[in-house]
């Protein structure tokens, strides 16, 4: 059993019992201001209420915050519905390929889910829970509506925040002040989230790099030549000599010069502009924050880091872990030196052309290969053929330090068109997942920051105030009565209702109960399949 599942095994164990005896014990439990919510146990308490009263006292202002809310709650509605049907293609896939992330990765435990760090996790968690829950008590004392109490919810791990307004009170307010007060926490999530990413690329836009264009190692795939020669991630490649230490290009480590070692952008990444041959070994010359280094002789080219199921390579036989060595068709054979003649060639095919490809196999101690040819029939994508690899060179994904960090403070990086802008969010999200937080930790020495560390803590900071804040308030936009958009999502049906000339209270009522409660239900499976299919 991992650790994340016997730490959680030990949780719920300690929580059943405290569990039931709050169940038991109402009256006592009362007496430290707990009480029992479903499967969860709410710490009721009074923080929070002088500075509702406070901020309540603009009105007007909060009253076209409810409008506006109403606007961003609905964008945010299809972000995340567009986010939930892309997740359930991918489940088929993914229970098929029997890998799953790990059930801390569905946890926002700072500290415990590997991709949030415990302290900077901590304050962005708890800024972006007490927003949250401001905003719903804010507009709820601008309505009119008590709020009885606030405090946290915990379900075996504190799970949010909560303020609790008059339930009464607030049945008898119009539909319009119900959806403000229940919008109002997704909307101040998304300011929050607006002003954090803001003050980021403030702070960012005074960070440079002495190695703007240089090729940096961002990744390394495990069990690649290039792994195996020792070459770490947030190395800067400087030099490329041949097996008998000839200076090909760039500098070793001698200081002598043979050209510019020069790299290409590429989407999200950057291949080197030179043609490899993966029947040879070459010798590696690269920085890291400690000096120049020297690799051992590594095989480098067009690299197989993975196969794409059902395709064409996939039909071939053609295998993760070897190098494209050339690529046949029509009788003329073109070399692959790496992506950029891949690429080239590539965009010249049309689907459902029969090429041929050869492959090398990664060498073993002695410096033997084996080459072998693979027919294969293209498959189609973006109008033009579609091979079916994810490739590397020697096993090194690339980018710039320049590059990197153009990235970092541009959600919309690379964009270049309304899906764009929406594929490119949506991975900027996915960034803690790949070690962006924006910049990690390891490439740091890349740059001069002003203010070193104290610099990078405030961007750091402020990246994850946005990340949380825009994910709380995404996730909350979801139609089910767990979270916010059920209610908001309630009152949109019963508006459309109400145009559609339903305009009897009862009879509108109780179809927009039926319709709500069944899209809740049926939403709320499927977003628990989705998260199972990842975790499990």
């Amino acid at each position: 059993m991992s650790t994340a599942y016997l730490v959680m095994l030990i949780l719920l164990i300690v929580y059943i019992p405290i569990w039931v005896w709050v169940w038991r014990n109402p009256e006592k439990a009362a007496r430290w201001h707990l009480q029992k919510y479903g499967p969860c146990i709410m710490i009721k308490t009074q923080l929070g209420m002088k500075t509702m009263d406070r901020l309540a006292a603009y009105p007007r202002f909060w009253h076209a915050f409810g409008f506006a809310s109403k606007l961003v709650s609905a964008v945010l509605f299809f972000l995340m519905m567009y986010m939930l049907i892309v997740a359930l293609l991918a489940v088929p896939s993914r229970l098929a390929s029997g890998s799953s992330i790990g059930i801390e990765y569905a946890l926002a435990i700072p500290g415990f889910n590997p991709i949030m760090p415990l302290s900077y996790g901590i304050v962005a968690l708890f800024f972006a829970m007490v927003v949250h829950e401001l905003g719903h008590g804010i507009q709820a004392r601008v309505n009119g509506i008590r709020v009885e109490s606030s405090g946290l919810l915990y379900v075996v791990v504190p799970m949010g925040a909560f303020v609790e307004p008059n339930e009464e009170e607030m049945a008898k307010k119009p539909r319009k002040a119900q959806i403000d007060v229940y919008a109002a926490g997704i909307t101040v999530n998304t300011v929050f989230a607006v002003i954090s990413i803001l003050l980021m690329i403030f702070a960012c836009g005074f960070v440079s790099s002495d190695y703007g264009d240089s090729a940096g190692v961002y990744y390394v795939d495990d069990g690649s030549p290039a792994y195996n020669a020792g070459i770490p991630a947030s190395a800067l490649i400087i030099g490329i000599s041949d097996e008998d230490g000839n200076l090909l290009i760039g500098t070793n480590e001698a200081g002598q010069t043979a050209g510019d070692l020069t790299t290409t952008l590429s989407g999200s990444a950057a291949y080197l502009n030179y043609d490899f041959d993966p029947t040879q070994r070459y010798i590696i010359t690269y920085m890291t924050e400690d000096g120049t280094h020297t690799s051992t002789a590594t095989q480098m080219g067009l690299y197989v880091k993975a196969i794409t199921s059902g395709s064409g390579a996939d039909e071939g036989g053609i295998t993760a872990g070897t190098f494209i060595y050339s690529i046949t068709m029509d009788g003329t054979t073109t070399v692959i030196g790496g992506y950029g003649e891949f690429n080239a060639f590539m965009a010249s095919t049309t689907g459902g052309e029969t090429i041929v490809v050869t492959t090398v196999s990664v060498m073993d101690d002695t410096g033997a290969y084996t080459m072998e040819d693979h027919t294969v029939t293209l498959g189609t994508r973006n109008s033009i053929g579609f091979l079916g690899v994810t490739t590397t060179t020697g096993g090194l994904t690339f980018t710039t330090p320049d590059q990197l960090l153009d990235r970092a403070v541009n959600p919309f990086y690379n964009t270049t068109d309304a899906y764009s802008y929406v594929t490119a969010l949506f991975s900027y999200l996915s960034g803690p997942f790949n070690g962006m937080d924006p910049i990690s930790d390891e490439v740091k020495w890349w740059y001069d920051a002003p203010g070193g560390d104290l610099t990078w803590i405030f961007i750091t900071l402020m990246y994850w105030i946005f990340w949380l804040d825009i994910l709380l308030a995404i996730s909350n936009a979801l139609p089910t009565y767990v979270l916010d958009g059920g209610f908001i999502f309630a009152g949109g049906v019963s508006w459309f209702l109400e145009k559609l000339g339903v305009r009897d209270p009862e009879r509108n009522r109780k179809l927009t109960d039926s319709i709500a409660g069944n899209v809740s239900t049926v939403v709320l499976f499927l977003f628990i399949l989705v998260i199972l299919a990842m975790v499990i």
